[in-house]
């Protein structure tokens, strides 16, 4: 009887360890971020980040989770805050 305890347990290990890898990666971007950075939901942006950049950012995540948000005006005028908006569409999908 100890031999198929045995299998049981190295079986429920070995299903433990495969799945692990299926769930959301810890989230490790701002681990270094210094006082000056510009961190959005747990992802550094960078420092030196002007406004217009920011608020790109924030309205590309917004977007990025299915509320269209686009200050068209600044998009087309602002270099910082296009970057900054597509920046953030990319990096904040699937994180909030």
């Amino acid at each position: 009887m100890p031999d198929k305890t045995l299998s049981l347990a190295s079986i429920f290990l070995a299903g433990s360890l495969l799945f692990t890898g299926c769930g959301e990666r810890p989230n490790i971007d701002n681990i270094s971020a210094s006082s000056g950075d510009f961190v959005y939901r747990n992802h550094n942006f960078g420092s030196n980040r002007d406004t217009e950049y920011r608020k790109g950012v924030k309205d590309g995540c917004k977007t990025s989770d299915g509320d269209y948000t686009k200050n068209h005006t600044l998009f087309d005028a602002e270099n910082d805050y296009r970057v900054g908006w597509e920046h953030g569409r990319m990096h904040c999908k699937g994180r909030k």
